[in-house]
């Protein structure tokens, strides 16, 4: 028996693809020649050919962009109001990836196309849009931590920020259900393991009333961060309940600035016009389906 099912509890989608109409745009997967021009196919069991994502550009132009990549109980819609508030407080664009299964994304939660998406919403932004990866930063919140820490592992983007990180997803349930349990879970998204190959300059926060992930995870991640690390540990902020200006976007500005990472009003970030379509798999919507009481919902 595996809980492997439970690690992803899709909640309800909190919006459909005409509540942020403007702000959705659909990622194509590269094909078997490598370009970003995928081909739609009858067979059900295909990949899904399109990654929907909120994209936020702040319209004075900046000369950054954040990748987010959201908690378990989330889908883009819940993130939106967070995003926003970095978009305009950090002077930032903001591209969110929403995860197989939630939001209006078809398919079934996994970490495998969780990370497939990760890389390849990264370079559309690199090879399509001409982005370096030096002025790209991601930020990972709870699950989201993993693909974020595993992207700039291999990628070199400009910053990492990680909120609420945790060292491996046994990890987390070992600390919740005990030493056996952690084995009825396949491992994936071992943070632990990929923070020695992280050499951009990395944030992490974590509260010290959180009980669902204990931040001595993140004082772990810290220790084996292999780039300049700063940790953060707020001791009235929990999982879910944080300061976004003292908890949040103030100390990651201040760190930006001492690792030399300026962020200023010049350039914009245009994706191609046909991003902004609406794929007939995402335009059929997904089925609403009720969240898993489960064990694992409790965890994110």
């Amino acid at each position: 028996m595996e809980l492997n099912t439970l690690i992803f509890p899709a909640p309800n989608s909190s919006y459909d693809q005409k509540a942020f109409e403007k702000d959705l745009i659909y990622i194509p997967r590269r094909t078997s020649d490598g370009h970003f021009k995928p081909r739609e196919t009858g067979n059900k069991k295909s990949k899904k050919q399109y990654i929907p994502c909120l994209f936020l550009p702040y319209t004075q132009g900046s000369t950054k962009i954040m990748i987010y990549f959201h908690g378990n109980a989330e889908d883009l819609g819940q993130a939106y109001q967070l995003l926003n508030h970095i978009r305009n407080t950090l002077k930032l664009h903001v591209i969110a990836v929403e995860f197989p299964g939630y939001g209006i994304y078809p398919g079934t939660p996994n970490s495998k196309d969780i990370l497939e998406d990760a890389n390849t919403v990264f370079e559309f932004i690199t090879d399509r849009c001409d982005w370096k990866p030096k002025d790209i930063i991601l930020f990972g919140r709870s699950i989201g931590t993993g693909p974020a820490t595993e992207l700039a592992a291999g990628k070199e983007p400009g910053a990492l920020l990680l909120m609420s990180g945790y060292t491996s997803i046994r990890g987390v349930v070992k600390h919740i259900s005990g030493y056996f349990t952690q084995y009825l879970v396949a491992e994936r998204f071992n943070n632990l393991e990929m923070m020695s190959y992280v050499k951009c300059p990395t944030f992490l926060i974590h509260g010290q009333q959180d009980e669902l992930i204990p931040y001595s995870h993140s004082e772990r991640l810290h220790e084996k961060c292999g780039g300049p690390c700063t940790l953060v540990l707020p001791a009235h902020m929990d999982h879910n309940e944080f300061d976004f200006f003292d908890d949040l976007s103030h100390p990651f500005y201040f760190f930006l600035l001492q690792c030399n990472v300026s962020i200023k009003q010049k350039g914009q970030l245009v994706f191609p016009p046909e991003v902004y379509n609406v794929p007939d798999n995402i335009a059929k919507g997904r089925k609403k389906r009720r969240a898993c009481c489960t064990l694992m919902k409790l965890f994110w």
